[in-house]
Parts: structure tokens; C-alpha cells; sequence
């Protein structure tokens, strides 16, 4: 085995190469040059915040703090009457309802509501059978009434009929 003592040329990197390199190299010291140049802008945006925020608090004086608080308070009670109006439920829409409703034979003695569920059970009297008959037909026509049910009928002293009658209303109908 022979040993050469004369060293050899390198062998010549291909023009590719070099490119590659002094572009890589450009594009390390670009991102060195951005990263202090982004610091700067950092540092220079901060100080331009605390100086606004200085500033704000220097235009707070005692009494607007006060009317600051004061108006947060009604704005609160704002939101908590707006929500209990959105869930307030209208019964007084049935009387209209039942007034409009009403065949002109019946007569209604009592009503007993209740909006949460959207029921009501009235009590009345009728002259006659066939009456009290189209009355149901009425309610069960409504398109605000689920469901109409006669729920107790008797005779009364002079001859008419008493009766009870359970409606069935949409939810809707109450809001």
C-alpha cells in the first residue's frame, strides 16, 4: 500500500452549491436583523401603551369614577328587567281571547288560569245543548287552542246546563 505524500486539489464545489450557501447565509442574517428589529418595535409600542394608559389615568378623576360606577349599576339593572320582561307571561290575553271566542249563547262564570302550564279552566252556562256544542266546535276551530275538553256538565236550576271546560292553549300564546 502506498502512501501519497502529495496532497491532492480539492475538488471544485459546483456553482449550485455556492449559491445555495450565500443564500442560506442571507437568509440567517436576515432573520438576526428581524429579530432586533422586531424587539425594537415591541419595545417602542409598549412604551407608546404605557404612556396612553398614563394618560387615561391621569383624565380619571374621583368624580368620573363615581358616574362611571353609577351607570354600570343601571346598566345592570337594565339587563335584569329585560330579562324578566322576556319571561313574563301575558294572561291577560285570554280575556280578549274568550271574548272574541265566545258564542253569544255562553256565558262564562269563572276562569282559572294558569300561564306557566297554558291552561285554563272555565266554568259557565249555556241555554242549550247544540250551544254549548258549538262552543267546543269554536274552541277546537282556534288555531291558539291545543286542545279543548269538556271536563264536568250539570243541570242547573232553571233549566240550563253548567259545564266545565279545560283549554288546552299554545305556549306561545301567553307571550
Amino acid at each position: 500500500m502506498a502512501i501519497e505524500i502529495i496532497p491532492r486539489k480539492a475538488a471544485p464545489l459546483p456553482l449550485w452549491l455556492k449559491i445555495l450557501f450565500y443564500i442560506l447565509i442571507a437568509l440567517l442574517l436576515a432573520a438576526v436583523l428581524s429579530y432586533f428589529i422586531l424587539g425594537h418595535f415591541q419595545k417602542k409600542s409598549l412604551t407608546a401603551l404605557q404612556n396612553l394608559e398614563d394618560t387615561i389615568a391621569e383624565e380619571k378623576t374621583p368624580q368620573k369614577f363615581a358616574l362611571e360606577k353609577e351607570i354600570l349599576s343601571y346598566q345592570k339593572k337594565i339587563k335584569d328587567f329585560s330579562l324578566i320582561l322576556d319571561h313574563h307571561l301575558l294572561s291577560s290575553k285570554s280575556f280578549s281571547f274568550l271574548e272574541k271566542a265566545s258564542h253569544p249563547r255562553i256565558w262564562f262564570s269563572k276562569i282559572n288560569l294558569s300561564p306557566g302550564e297554558a291552561l285554563a279552566i272555565v266554568s259557565g252556562r249555556a241555554e242549550t245543548f247544540p250551544d254549548l256544542g258549538q262552543q267546543l266546535q269554536i274552541f277546537k276551530k282556534e288555531a291558539l287552542i291545543k286542545n279543548a275538553t269538556l271536563s264536568k256538565i250539570s243541570l242547573g236550576e232553571k233549566g240550563e246546563i253548567k259545564f266545565t271546560l279545560t283549554l288546552s292553549f299554545d305556549p306561545k300564546f301567553f307571550k
